[in-house]
């Protein structure tokens, strides 16, 4: 295989990355797919799927590399053995960029179908990796445009997916350029449909904050712990735990205006809440002497059969330290929180402590407090807009995300975390308050507006008011009906291929016979 074919793929991969946290490039996202798209020009099928693979490859290692960290600090393996599970789950997704390119080298024979059905193509293999082996909808192209405020409000249409959708129509309508074909559609509906979503993101904005002005407020305080992942869970720890989100949470009530809520993060309480008979109550006291309700997290335990589980749970403490309700975890990390096909794959109990022993919750109800209605979502739940979904269906009208990004250390995975959990906001119209362990705590409105932050690895709390209007989005109402569109398009697209080999192959017969 030629070298420029394995450079422009490599370039492909690298740009992709660029758009995300650290980088943020997102400008560059525009043309991130244009060197692939060459690359594939003039190569077979094959070849083709090999150069989308490669450009896979550079992609995720170089945006994902933060799982080694993981791995290799917490997990306790070897760094040849973390490097290679990195390299493993990359291979894994560099499938998809493999599927685009091929399905690339198939429709170049149709140039309309390929402007246009490539789009749809990529947006059907973001659609299957969200949903595939318990989902990963990490790095989806659309999130890189995040900063881009106007044009992601189209996201309470369409999701992610119109995003990723409008960034692949910019690839292939640029590469239509080298192809020789008949560039000037692609670029005239991409102009169009960067007007018309510019249009509505302005006028929803608009429209949202006007409604939200119209909301009575409700003050809620985020305390930011800043507790080390190496003494988390050290018993000798707990008191100081304890102590340090006392203080932060009395100053914190303390402040004018007071807050009506205060929000700790994931297992902020490093013990059984309830059970555990030395800490529960303290951290009732604490409660108590702040005189505000507490939202935080806990590890929880249920008797499933003759076995005790695991359980990832938030509880809302009344003022008086009474539990008004509790949630439980949905989706919980696979090989962290549980092992997916444990009889086939039982060696990796090994790996990391305790995995395998949790259970998932299974009620997505929001919590009641006052006027609010709170949809939970802990940890990494917050990259699934299902779960989100799930519980604005029900009536929630904020969401509060609490999440442990300690275990990311100083790479850039905190920060990805983040710019993804905001697209629920803007999905769903819904204030999101997303209080993280070592940061980024913040809280953001329904337009996706920042209300403050408290940076990584910081101590402290942060105090905005949140306005949750009533507005059940068409995302919230229909889902991803844009991503199955999406794939009924590519399919047709890819069966056009297959019918018209098929007619050209019968012609070629029937003139040999003549």
């Amino acid at each position: 295989m030629p070298v420029s074919g394995i450079l422009l793929s490599s370039l492909s991969g690298i740009l992709l990355t660029a758009g995300f946290p650290f980088f943020d490039f997102y400008y560059l996202s525009w043309i991130a797919l244009v060197p692939l798209l060459v690359a594939v020009r003039g190569r077979t099928p094959r070849q083709a799927a090999l150069l989308g693979y490669l450009c896979g490859m550079v992609h995720y290692v170089t945006t994902m590399y933060w799982i080694r960290y993981v791995i290799y600090h917490y997990g306790g393996l070897a760094f040849p053995l973390a490097a290679l599970i990195l390299l493993l789950l990359c291979a894994y997704m560099s499938v998809y960029p493999a599927a685009f390119a091929f399905a690339a080298k198939k429709l170049e024979r149709y140039p309309m179908a390929w402007v246009f059905g490539l789009p749809c193509v990529w947006v059907t293999l973001e659609f299957i990796r969200a949903h595939a082996l318990t989902g990963f909808p990490w790095a989806s192209l659309g999130y890189t445009q995040t900063p881009f405020s106007l044009l992601i409000q189209v996201s309470d249409i369409t999701g992610v997916f119109g995003v990723s959708w409008v960034l692949v129509l910019a690839g292939t309508s640029l590469a239509a350029l080298h192809y020789r074909f008949r560039a000037w559609p692609g670029l005239l509906v991409l102009a169009l449909t960067l007007s018309a979503t510019a249009f509505y993101g302005s006028w929803r904005i608009e429209q949202i904050r006007a409604m939200q002005d119209l909301v009575s407020p409700v003050n809620v305080a985020v305390v930011q712990g800043n507790i080390d992942q190496s003494v988390k869970w050290d018993p000798a720890f707990q008191q100081e735990t304890l102590q340090r989100y006392r203080r932060l949470t009395l100053e914190a009530v303390k402040h004018d205006p007071q807050p009506d809520l205060v929000v700790w993060p994931e297992t902020a309480a490093p013990f059984f809440y309830g059970i555990e008979p030395k800490l529960t109550p303290q951290l009732n006291e604490i409660v108590r002497e702040a005189g505000k309700p507490v939202l935080f997290g806990s590890p929880a335990a249920r008797r499933v059969g003759t076995e005790a589980r695991l359980l990832n749970r938030t509880y809302l403490l009344e003022k008086d330290a009474t539990v008004s309700g509790a949630y439980d975890k949905r989706h919980l990390v696979p090989f962290g929180e549980y092992v997916p096909l444990k009889t086939l794959l039982f060696f990796v109990n090994r790996l990391v402590e305790s995995a395998g022993d949790f259970v998932p919750g299974d009620d997505p109800s929001p919590l009641g407090f006052n006027s609010l209605s709170m949809g939970i979502l802990i940890c990494y739940e917050g990259i699934f807009p299902g779960l989100s979904r799930d519980t604005v269906l029900r009536g929630a009208t904020s969401l509060f995300n609490l999440t442990n990004d300690a275990w990311y250390g100083d790479t850039s995975a905190p920060y990805q975390h983040l710019e993804i959990s905001r697209w629920r906001a803007v999905e769903f119209r819904v204030p999101l308050v997303r209080a993280a362990n070592t940061g980024i705590s913040v809280m953001f409105d329904a337009t996706g507006a920042p209300c403050g932050t408290i940076p990584l690895n910081r101590e402290g709390y942060l105090i905005c008011n949140i306005r949750p209007i009533r507005l059940l989005t068409i995302y919230a109402r229909w889902g991803d009906f844009f991503a199955w569109f999406c794939t009924l398009t590519a399919a047709c697209a890819m069966l056009l291929c297959i019918y018209t080999r098929e007619s050209e192959s019968n012609d070629s017969q029937k003139e040999v016979s003549i």
